[in-house]
């Protein structure tokens, strides 16, 4: 898996780079991610402090994720939690359309 995290308007911290390759990691043990980007930015002039950006490769449609916050690790939250629920809805989807119609027998499924 390939990580890209880019900084605008913000330094660069260990501290942050951690949590989000721990965000990468997890979402790669669920789904074979084979790339991975990051944008984390800090504008000027708006109503939030942080804003991080995520993209997906995976296969199928790319996964992205975007999150404000007054601080880092809220918008960081806020990413998580999307991605989280993107997958989970995948996975959903996927097992729903393997499934067999109901009250079709075990024995009767192709």
């Amino acid at each position: 898996m390939t990580t890209h995290i880019q900084y605008f308007g913000c330094d660069a911290r260990p501290e942050w780079e951690e949590k989000l390759q721990a965000l990468f990691l997890e979402a790669r043990q669920q789904k074979a991610v084979t790339d991975v980007t990051a944008r984390v930015e800090q504008p000027q002039n708006a109503a939030y402090r942080y804003r991080i950006t995520t993209t997906f490769k995976i296969p199928g449609p790319d996964m992205q994720a975007q999150a404000d916050g007054y601080t880092f690790d809220e918008a960081l939250l806020g990413v998580t939690t999307k991605v989280r629920h993107t997958l989970k809805q995948r996975a959903e989807k996927a097992a729903q359309n393997t499934a067999a119609a109901c009250g079709v027998k075990a024995s009767h499924r192709g």
